[in-house]
Order: C-alpha cells, then structure tokens, then sequence
C-alpha cells in the first residue's frame, strides 16, 4: 500500500457481527493494538448496554478510545479524528499494528479518507437570526440558501439535497474555513465477518435477551444516581430508553428486549447497506465458520495486504 501514512487494519461489520471478538484475536496475532471506532462505546460512562469490552475480554490487549467522550456532551467526527490520529500514530511508532473497530461509518470515513474539515472543527456558534437558528431546528431550502449567500464557491460543489453534508459545508463558510483543505488519510485493509442475514438477526436478538438483565439495570440506576437526567441516558444507545421503560413497569423485560432486537436490527440493516457500497472490505467466513477460523484467515488476510511478517517470523 501506499501514502505517507503507515497502514492500518480496519475490523468492521454489522453491529452484533462479532467485530469486537475478530479485532482482540487479530490484535493478539499481529501484535497489534485496538482503537475503538465505536461512537457509543466511547462513552465513559457506558458499558453494559454498549457491549463495550470488558478487560476479561481484552486479556491484556490494548484498546485505545473506551473513554474519549461524556455522556451528554458534544462529540463529533472532527473530535474523533483529533483522538484517534495520535494514537494511531503512537501503535505505529511502537513497531504494532493498528487495528481500528467499529463501528460509527462517518467516524470510519472521516478518520481513514482524510474527510475535508477544512481545519475548523465543527458547529461553530450559528449567528442570531441566520437559517438554522430557530427552535424547530434548520430547514434545508433555507441552508441551502443561505450556503449559496455566504460560500458559493462551496455550495456549487455540494449535493444540496443531503443535510449533513449542507450543514458542515454552512459551517466552514460561516468560519471563513478553506474548502478542500484535506487530512492526510491513513491506508487500511478493511475486514468484515460475513453472515446471512438470517444468521445476524438470530445473534441480535440472542444479545438482546441477554443485555436486558440485571447488569443494565444496575448500570442505568448508577448513572441515574450520579446526576444524569433519564432523557439524556434514553438517547444515549439503544437500549437505553428500553431498560427505563421496564424499570419503571411501563413494559416487561421480554417485550423490553423485544424493542432493543428490533430497533437494532434497523441498525444493522442500515450498516449493512453501507457495507455493500464499500469494494475494499474483505469478507470472510459464512454461518458456520468457527470464530478462529475466520481469525485465521483474517490475520492472512492481512499480512498479505500489508506486508507485515507473521509474529515470530
């Protein structure tokens, strides 16, 4: 591979696809270290409900970025990269392997392709009484507008019809940012389990039953008590808002875990559309393979795309 940077693995999939499980056994056979991509797992202050790894799961392998954000707090792709670069940087500095996980496609895109942000981090204050600055939130015709106003060159360039790509491009210009003032972007072999459909839908609601426990309980009672109020913890992952309502009685456990399987299979579905349109993920394994052997074949898989010697060799 080429470019300035050193090469990167990148371990993603379908949330419940096992990519946390295929990066710790990656990490341990190319002596790598993991940077979670993830944006609920950054989450300090969440564990149980995020699936986030545990240190008995880790066994001695390091994951960087478990803790790089607060639970109700601003936290963007542009804060995301300013973490994750240095420590990509130090895995390589250190003779390992970088191994991204997860999760979040914006984070992914932004962090491996060098994502214009134009040296501004994102959501500058909005000037009183521009577009966008009303309670009910910003309308598009009138940000579109308002982009063609103050950054035409920017806005001749932009799909106009995609919210998010209109806001940031708003953004830049209300900075006086430079458009096309891009990060340098880090090289990576993508690898992905492959499973059916079937197949992914039977493991999420297999983790949905077992998320919903006592373990969450406990977790949801424990931010509660530190101060964080019930409708920040309810928008904060799914499965959240499901574990207040059974709490309070407003549904059961069954039906609790119910939602959680089916808000998260749109989820995956989502993830899994965007998969699709990404050529450079490897797939690897089908229903039946067993979890070292996909490992196996993944860590070739990847000593071949990066020409990185086996551990030992």
């Amino acid at each position: 591979m080429s470019g300035g940077r050193p090469p990167v693995v990148a371990v993603v999939g379908p949330t419940a696809s096992g990519k946390t499980a295929l990066a710790i056994a990656l990490a341990r056979r190319l002596e790598g270290e993991l940077v979670n991509g993830d944006s609920r797992q950054m989450i300090a202050e969440l564990q149980v409900g995020v699936a986030k790894p545990e240190p008995c799961e880790l066994g001695g392998v390091v994951c960087h970025g478990l803790d790089w954000r607060r639970l109700g707090r601003p936290f963007t792709a542009f804060d995301f990269v300013a973490r994750a670069d240095p420590a990509l940087a130090g895995i390589a500095a250190r003779q390992r392997v970088p191994i991204v996980v997860g999760g979040t496609g914006l984070y992914l895109r932004a962090l491996l392709r060098g994502f214009d942000f134009g040296q501004v981090a994102p959501r500058p204050p909005v000037p009183a009484g521009s577009a966008g600055a009303g309670a009910d939130g910003p309308d598009l015709t009138a940000l579109a507008a308002e982009l063609a106003r103050v950054g035409p060159e920017v806005a001749g360039r932009v799909d106009l019809r995609n919210r998010r790509r209109v806001v940031r491009a708003l953004e830049l210009a209300r900075a006086g940012a430079v458009p096309g003032v891009r990060r340098q972007p880090w090289p990576a072999v993508l690898v992905a389990r492959r499973l059916s459909a079937a197949a992914l839908r039977r493991r999420i609601e297999e983790r949905s039953r077992r998320l919903m426990g006592p373990r969450l309980l406990a977790e949801v009672e424990r931010i509660l008590a530190g101060g964080v109020p019930a409708d920040v913890l309810a928008g904060a992952a799914i499965g959240y808002a499901e574990a207040l309502a059974w709490r309070s009685g407003r549904c059961g456990r069954e039906e609790a875990a119910a939602r959680v399987a089916l808000r998260t299979w749109r989820y995956g579905r989502q993830q899994r559309t965007w998969l699709r349109r990404e050529p450079q993920v490897v797939w690897l394994g089908d229903d039946a393979s067993c979890d070292d052997a996909v490992a196996d074949r993944a860590a070739e898989v990847v000593v071949g795309a990066l020409g990185q010697r086996q551990p030992g060799g």
